[in-house]
């Protein structure tokens, strides 16, 4: 009876349930973030390439370690998400399911994506579909990731370093994630990155993509911190293009440190910002000392591009 047991108990843990919500393609970096401060690791966002406005997040959970309250804790956390967007979530589906390999169930969702004229974010797995071998390729394994590149904030900041490619450019990536505007910037020509993230998770997934795309560490340099370790690490020069795709209130403590790393005639790219928010956002770096050279949206989503005034 002790084996059988034992038996049952080993089966109950080989039982999952799955989560599956739509979400706003906007919302998705916000749910990378809280899923991963949660440590709930087993998820995927699943893409339809005809619908451009939502997705389905799919979530594994140990049945067996999740209660009924823990469940319901889950579903408001996501909802939660999505109040500060004006945003109402649908209502969520929990299905239970045997055990199964996830990790091959969620990559059967991911496509090959393409980003402006001239990227191709690929998940590494994939083989390059025939009709984008000329564009530059970007493997990623999303299973570590921050980001995708299918954020609207991640896609401003692509194209316009496509639009304007920063060849022979020292680049400083602020809350790097995924690493992938590092990994964008080398692709068009850039001399070297220097990529920083508070989180130790976003610094080992900048690393192994990094690796996926066969960068040498002097090219793609990765550090755990800020400015702070940028201040430390980046040569006499400077920094020439400041990446920032991070929300607004973590720029505006950033904005005053923008200058002690920029070079002479630098830029700053800030992207992660809501529409509604540049107004205030053009004010506060203009009483720092910047002017803004140009903005884009997308959906509703902007990006900015600065320089000093005196540059």
């Amino acid at each position: 009876m002790l084996v059988e047991k034992n038996i049952d108990l080993q089966n109950s843990q080989l039982a999952w349930l799955r989560l599956e919500q739509e979400i706003p393609y906007e919302l998705e970096d916000s749910f990378y973030w809280i899923l991963r401060n949660l440590q709930i690791n087993r998820f995927s966002f699943e893409q339809d390439p005809n619908n451009k406005s939502t997705q389905t997040l799919f979530i594994w959970l140990p049945l067996n370690e999740w209660s009924v309250r823990d469940q319901d804790n889950l579903v408001q956390s996501l909802i939660s998400m999505a109040k500060p967007f004006e945003l109402t979530l649908p209502a969520c589906k929990w299905i239970q399911v045997k055990d199964e390999d996830w990790s091959l169930t969620w990559k059967k969702n991911w496509r090959a994506d393409p980003v402006g004229k001239s990227i191709l974010i690929l998940p590494a797995w994939l083989d390059v579909p025939e009709k984008f071998l000329e564009r530059k390729i970007i493997r990623l394994d999303p299973g570590s990731a921050f980001g995708t590149g299918s954020h609207p904030s991640t896609r401003l900041c692509i194209e316009a370093l496509a639009d304007d490619p920063p060849v022979g450019k020292t680049i400083a990536d602020i809350g790097c994630g995924s690493g992938i505007l590092s990994l964008a910037s080398l692709k068009l020509g850039a001399k070297s990155t220097f990529s920083v993230d508070t989180d130790s998770l976003a610094i080992s997934a900048t690393k192994i993509n990094s690796a996926l795309n066969n960068f040498p560490e002097n090219l793609l340099n990765v550090c755990l911190g800020s400015i702070e370790e940028l201040e430390v690490n980046i040569p006499e020069k400077k920094i020439d293009l400041v990446l920032c795709n991070i929300l607004a209130p973590v720029i505006r403590s950033l904005g005053p440190d923008f200058e002690r790393i920029i070079g002479y005639k630098g830029k700053v790219i800030l992207s992660g910002l809501l529409v509604d928010q540049i107004k205030e956002l053009q004010e506060f770096f203009f009483s720092l000392g910047w002017q803004v050279l140009e903005i884009r949206t997308m959906d509703q989503w902007a990006l900015m591009i600065l320089t000093l005034k005196s540059s």
